[in-house]
């Protein structure tokens, strides 16, 4: 299971699970909305990836570095949009986010 196919599973349960929301915390539409905004950054990735492999020839790899910064952006973004669900029985440990890497709260 690759990453993009895990955190569409836990999005689609989330979206499921969203009916049920607390008012407290914004309701059903703010826990839909929530889960629009996080398949919006995943499909943002699978675009920037398949951008990066067509622009190559499909040889697995983006054609440069801006290109190469951008994906390795996305991809950490997905690393820590994964870790909210690190307790799930499909969770890899390779996207485990290293302390530190995250931006501090202001």
């Amino acid at each position: 299971m690759t990453i993009v196919e895990f955190l569409y599973a836990r999005l689609d349960e989330d979206e499921r699970a969203a009916h049920a929301a607390s008012p407290a915390t914004g309701g059903p539409g703010r826990a839909r909305a929530d889960v629009a905004a996080k398949r919006r950054i995943v499909n943002e990735y699978v675009r920037a990836y398949q951008a990066g492999v067509n622009a190559i020839g499909g040889r697995g790899a983006p054609a440069s570095d801006d290109s190469w910064g951008a994906l390795h952006a996305w991809r950490k973004a997905l690393e820590h949009l994964a870790s909210a669900y690190a307790g799930h029985p499909d969770f890899d440990h390779t996207w485990a986010v290293q302390q530190g890497q995250g931006v501090p709260r202001r």
